[in-house]
């Protein structure tokens, strides 16, 4: 009884695929994709990129950082900004606790005291509203990658390694 069961399996599995069809695809014609213009890079030393907006400033030398890993026996915080702009260091995991407050250098780096930090806390660069800076809200909002319930800018955010 079982290789007669096993024997009508087989031819219907065979029978089955025996008459199996697949049609083919019709071929599409083919369609050039368009040709655009090619403008040539200007060559004058005058020229770069990105250009300056309109109030003068390049939007590239908005851009925060803070240089990692940021580990929890330094004894310092490391990045960069657009020039004298008041930043202060906070730690988002301990309800936004100020670090240090400091100005990004001429040269773009600013250095920070970094303490009372554990593994795996946030901490954060955000623009210091409360000292004049050549900067306001509005040229550096969009820079933000995050805006504090209290209102302030996040420029940038790490977190403390081991």
């Amino acid at each position: 009884m079982y290789r007669l069961f096993i024997g009508l399996l087989c031819l219907l599995v065979i029978s089955g695929c025996a008459n199996t069809t697949v049609s083919e695809p019709s071929p599409t014609p083919l369609i050039p994709y368009p040709a655009y213009p090619v403008e040539p890079i200007p060559t004058s030393p005058d020229a770069s990129y990105p250009g300056p907006d309109s109030s003068g400033q390049s939007q590239a030398t908005l851009f925060f950082y803070i240089a990692e890993p940021v580990r929890v026996s330094d004894s310092q915080i490391q990045g960069g900004g657009p020039p004298q702009v008041p930043i202060r260091v906070i730690n988002l995991s301990r309800n936004n606790a100020v670090i240090a407050d400091t100005v990004v250098g001429a040269d773009g780096q600013f250095v920070a005291p970094l303490r009372d930090v554990a593994a795996g806390d946030s901490v954060a660069i955000i623009f210091n509203e409360q000292i004049s800076s050549a900067f306001t809200r509005e040229q550096l909002q969009p820079f933000s990658v995050q805006v504090l319930p209290s209102g302030e800018l996040v420029m940038s955010s790490v977190v403390v390694a081991p």
